[in-house]
């Protein structure tokens, strides 16, 4: 997996000057680089949790910033977090619609147009982990709707039209059904795009769910159609958030002076 790193890179100054800085001559200076290092991993991740990121994406990334000594005067501070170069360097427009070309899930209508039915969690005030909070007024009257629930699970053709590599017949996929409850009408929050038929919350269902526990709480989603010849369902650029180089740009001249002063105390 490719890493995202800071590096800690006195070893110029050791080859300059021969035998004469190492380790043992300069501990202190050893000790300067390792402290660099873990100062570097700890901004870093505080540049995560304060960037404007959803918090699951925020626990994974900082969790995965590490660093370690790699010689006497060098050090990495590192992250193989899969997202992290996006995250870092910017990411390009995604059309998500080339899901249609490969999800096994994939739907075809009477007239053989295929769709997917994307569904999209919504969480409760004061709750980050999984979605973006819902407004409070939404929530007091989503809290009180007929439940929903799953009912068992079925079979059905998949829309890719493809053959099953041990079946050989039709390549089938699971499908839950359904009792359905109330649903929040249209009109209790906003569209989050101009070409966007509905609100965000406009269709959404309350769901039972029990923890591993046996506590019960309640999820909510909204289920939508994402088909083939749509003109929407295109994620723009987003720039980078930069937060490694402003990490070691801030870092460089307060690390510089602990270097210095490491070499001075040493003489």
């Amino acid at each position: 997996m490719a890493e995202y790193t800071i590096s800690v890179d006195l070893s110029a100054v050791a080859v300059e000057a021969g035998d004469i800085v190492n380790e043992q001559v300069f501990p202190l200076l050893a000790q300067a680089v390792r402290a660099v290092a873990q100062k570097a991993q700890e901004n870093w991740v505080d540049g995560i949790y304060d960037a404007k990121l959803w918090s699951g994406e925020k626990d994974a990334y900082a969790a995965s910033v590490k660093w370690k000594e790699t010689g006497a005067f060098t050090a990495t501070v590192w992250s193989d977090y899969k997202h992290a170069s996006e995250i870092e360097s910017g990411r390009p427009a995604r059309d998500l619609k080339k899901y249609l070309d490969t999800s096994a899930k994939v739907r075809r209508s009477e007239k053989g147009r295929r769709y997917l039915i994307i569904p999209f969690r919504h969480g409760t005030p004061g709750a980050h982990a999984h979605a973006k909070p819902m407004p409070k007024d939404v929530y007091e009257i989503a809290r009180t709707l007929r439940p929903s629930r799953v009912t068992g699970s079925g079979q059905r053709i998949s829309g890719l039209l493809a053959s099953d590599i041990k079946t050989r017949g039709p390549l089938m996929v699971a499908q839950n059904l359904y009792r359905w409850g109330e649903h929040l009408p249209e009109g209790h929050g906003v569209r989050l795009r101009s070409h966007h038929k509905t609100d965000q919350y406009a269709g959404m269902y309350r769901f039972n769910a029990t923890t591993p526990g046996g506590r019960r709480y309640s999820t909510y989603l909204t289920f939508r159609v994402m088909a083939e010849g749509q003109s929407g369902w295109v994620i723009p650029p987003k720039a980078g958030l930069l937060i490694a180089q402003s990490v070691a740009t801030n870092l460089q001249p307060l690390a510089e002076k602990a270097f210095g002063e490491a070499m001075r105390r040493s003489v």
